[in-house]
């Protein structure tokens, strides 16, 4: 068992660090999505929010 990590440890910390990196760009991306909620900027034509701008202004 420790034979076979010590012959693959570079693939080991490679593979965590890639894993790592990956987690850390979906929580970022996660965090930037929950703070543009409830900005509407009022240009529907490119919103995907759904929200009823655009109905309120009518």
């Amino acid at each position: 068992m420790f034979t076979w990590l010590a012959e693959n440890a570079a693939t080991i910390i490679a593979l965590s660090a890639v894993i790592l990196l990956i987690a850390a760009a979906v929580i970022a991306l996660i965090k930037e999505n929950k703070s543009k909620k409830g900005k509407c900027t009022g240009n529907c034509a490119t919103c995907c929010m759904g929200c009823s701008y655009g109905a309120k202004k009518k």
